[in-house]
Protein backbone atom coordinates (compact mmCIF):
# COMPACT_ATOMS: atom_id res chain seq x y z
CA UNK A 1 0.00 0.00 0.00
CA UNK A 2 2.82 2.39 0.87
CA UNK A 3 4.52 1.72 -2.46
CA UNK A 4 1.32 2.67 -4.29
CA UNK A 5 1.03 5.94 -2.41
CA UNK A 6 4.66 6.78 -3.06
CA UNK A 7 4.15 5.99 -6.75
CA UNK A 8 1.12 8.27 -6.95
CA UNK A 9 3.02 11.09 -5.23
CA UNK A 10 5.96 10.68 -7.62
CA UNK A 11 3.67 10.75 -10.66
CA UNK A 12 1.85 13.87 -9.43
CA UNK A 13 5.13 15.65 -8.66
CA UNK A 14 6.54 14.68 -12.07
CA UNK A 15 3.41 15.99 -13.80
CA UNK A 16 3.54 19.29 -11.90
CA UNK A 17 7.25 19.65 -12.62
CA UNK A 18 6.68 18.88 -16.31
CA UNK A 19 3.95 21.52 -16.58
CA UNK A 20 6.19 24.11 -14.89
CA UNK A 21 9.08 23.23 -17.21
CA UNK A 22 6.94 23.50 -20.34
CA UNK A 23 5.80 26.95 -19.25
CA UNK A 24 9.45 27.92 -18.70
CA UNK A 25 10.32 27.22 -22.30
CA UNK A 26 10.69 24.05 -24.28
CA UNK A 27 14.11 24.90 -25.70
CA UNK A 28 15.54 25.54 -22.26
CA UNK A 29 14.05 22.31 -20.95
CA UNK A 30 15.49 20.28 -23.83
CA UNK A 31 18.88 21.90 -23.34
CA UNK A 32 18.73 21.12 -19.62
CA UNK A 33 17.77 17.50 -20.26
CA UNK A 34 20.55 17.14 -22.84
CA UNK A 35 23.09 18.63 -20.42
CA UNK A 36 21.99 16.24 -17.66
CA UNK A 37 22.18 13.21 -19.97
CA UNK A 38 25.65 14.16 -21.23
CA UNK A 39 26.84 14.78 -17.66
CA UNK A 40 25.56 11.43 -16.43
CA UNK A 41 27.10 9.65 -19.43
CA UNK A 42 30.48 11.24 -18.82
CA UNK A 43 30.27 10.43 -15.12
CA UNK A 44 29.52 6.77 -15.84
CA UNK A 45 32.39 6.57 -18.34
CA UNK A 46 34.84 8.07 -15.84
CA UNK A 47 33.59 6.22 -12.75
CA UNK A 48 33.27 2.72 -14.24
CA UNK A 49 34.88 2.55 -17.67
CA UNK A 50 34.81 -1.27 -17.74
CA UNK A 51 31.14 -2.03 -18.23
CA UNK A 52 31.39 -5.57 -19.56
CA UNK A 53 33.50 -8.70 -19.42
CA UNK A 54 36.07 -9.43 -22.11
CA UNK A 55 34.40 -10.97 -25.14
CA UNK A 56 35.02 -12.35 -28.59
CA UNK A 57 33.18 -11.76 -31.85
CA UNK A 58 32.99 -14.30 -34.67
CA UNK A 59 32.23 -13.01 -38.14
CA UNK A 60 31.13 -15.68 -40.59
CA UNK A 61 31.18 -14.86 -44.30
CA UNK A 62 29.83 -17.12 -46.99
CA UNK A 63 31.32 -16.46 -50.42
CA UNK A 64 29.35 -17.77 -53.40
CA UNK A 65 30.89 -18.33 -56.84
CA UNK A 66 28.93 -19.38 -59.90
CA UNK A 67 31.06 -21.57 -62.13
CA UNK A 68 30.93 -21.62 -65.95
CA UNK A 69 28.98 -24.88 -65.96
CA UNK A 70 26.26 -23.36 -63.73
CA UNK A 71 27.31 -25.03 -60.50
CA UNK A 72 27.68 -23.06 -57.31
CA UNK A 73 30.76 -23.12 -55.08
CA UNK A 74 30.52 -21.81 -51.52
CA UNK A 75 33.38 -20.84 -49.26
CA UNK A 76 32.96 -20.25 -45.55
CA UNK A 77 35.36 -17.77 -43.95
CA UNK A 78 35.39 -17.24 -40.17
CA UNK A 79 37.12 -14.24 -38.60
CA UNK A 80 37.46 -14.16 -34.81
CA UNK A 81 38.11 -10.94 -32.90
CA UNK A 82 39.02 -11.39 -29.23
CA UNK A 83 38.99 -8.46 -26.83
CA UNK A 84 40.79 -9.40 -23.60
CA UNK A 85 41.46 -7.58 -20.37
CA UNK A 86 45.22 -7.62 -19.92
CA UNK A 87 45.14 -5.89 -16.52
CA UNK A 88 45.94 -2.37 -17.70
Amino acid sequence: MELGLIGIIVVVLAAVLLIKLIKFGLKMVLFLVLAIVVSITLWICVATPEMHDPFSVNTIEYLFKVNKDGSLTTTKQVTETVIKNDGK
